[in-house]
C-alpha cells in the first residue's frame, strides 16, 4: 500500500514517562509521496519497526526535532542497522547543529559514512528531496537543546510537527495554517511554567489558529497520561473545532 500515513513508533514524552517506558518511545514514520522519513528515534526506536512491520533500510531521510534523548538515544543504533554498517547510506540527515557538531555531539563520527548529506536545521531554512520540501518552522524554547518545529510538504498535502518547547506567541502564527495533518507533543494538561514543554492549553490555542484538517496529540507524561490522553484530545476537539485524536504505540494514520 503506497498511501500516505503515520506511524506512531511511540508516545511516550519526558524522562520519566520514556525511562520507565510507560509508553514507546520510538518516534515517528512518515510515509509521503513514497519518501520514508523517521522522526525523532527515541529510545527503541529500532526494536518498535520491527514490531510494527518497518525495514530499516527502506529509511530515506531522519529528520530530528532536537538533541534530548527521548528524541535521539536509538540515532545511531537506527543509522547501524539501516545503512548495513555504513555500507548502504541513508540519502539525507536532517538536525540542529548540536545534534551533529560541536563538543557533545549525539550523532557518532564513524556513522557518518551512512549519511549521503547532512542538513543543518535553522529558522525558515528550506530543504529538497525529490518531490518534497523540509522547512525549520520556528526555533522553539526548549532546555539545553536547539529545537525546531518542521513542516513537511509536498505538492498535494502538507504535515506538520510541532515539537517539544515552551508555548509563546510567535507558535500562533508561523506555522502553516489548515495542514493535512498536524502533530503535536502536548506533555502536559495544565500549564506548568517551570517546564518548557506544551501543555493541552497551549494547544487549544494553537490549533484555533492554525485549523489544520486533522490534529494529534502525543508525547505524554505521567501528569497527561493520568488525565486519559482520550479525553483531553476529545476537550481540545470541542474548543477548537478541529478533529483530534489521541495516539497510541502502534497506531497508523492515513491522511
Amino acid at each position: 500500500m503506497n498511501r500516505d500515513s503515520l506511524t506512531f513508533l511511540g508516545t511516550a514524552g519526558g524522562r520519566v514517562a520514556v525511562f520507565r517506558q510507560l509508553r514507546y518511545s520510538g518516534g515517528m514514520w512518515l510515509k509521503l509521496s513514497g519518501v520514508n522519513i523517521l522522526i525523532d528515534p527515541g529510545p527503541g526506536s529500532l526494536i518498535r519497526m520491527f514490531e510494527f512491520g518497518f525495514e530499516p533500510e527502506d529509511i530515506n531521510i531522519i529528520v530530528i526535532s532536537h538533541r534530548h534523548l527521548d528524541h535521539t538515544a536509538d540515532l545511531n543504533t537506527v543509522l547501524e542497522a539501516s545503512t548495513r554498517s555504513g555500507t548502504k547510506p541513508i540519502d539525507m540527515l536532517i538536525a540542529p547543529a548540536d545534534v551533529v557538531e560541536g563538543e557533545d555531539p549525539i550523532l557518532l563520527k564513524y556513522l557518518r559514512k551512512g549519511i549521503k548529506e547532512i542538513a543543518i536545521l535553522s529558522e525558515d531554512k528550506e530543504f529538497f528531496y525529490k518531490d518534497l520540501k523540509i522547512k525549520a518552522v520556528i526555533k522553539h524554547i526548549h532546555t539545553y537543546a536547539e529545537t525546531y518545529g518542521i513542516e513537511i510538504a509536498d505538492k498535494n498535502k502538507k504535515f506538520v510537527y510541532v515539537a517539544c518547547g515552551k508555548f509563546f506567541d510567535g507558535m500562533l502564527t508561523a506555522y502553516p495554517k489548515n495542514a493535512d495533518l498536524e502533530v503535536l507533543n502536548t506533555t502536559f494538561y495544565k500549564p506548568k511554567p517551570n517546564y518548557t514543554h506544551l501543555s493541552a492549553e497551549d494547544v487549544k490555542k494553537m490549533l484555533n489558529e492554525h485549523k489544520p484538517k486533522k490534529a494529534i496529540i502525543t508525547h505524554f507524561s505521567p501528569y497527561i497520561l493520568r488525565e486519559n490522553p482520550e479525553k483531553v484530545a476529545k476537550e481540545i476537539e470541542l474548543s477548537t473545532s478541529v478533529p483530534v485524536i489521541s495516539a497510541k504505540d502502534g497506531m497508523r494514520v492515513y491522511f
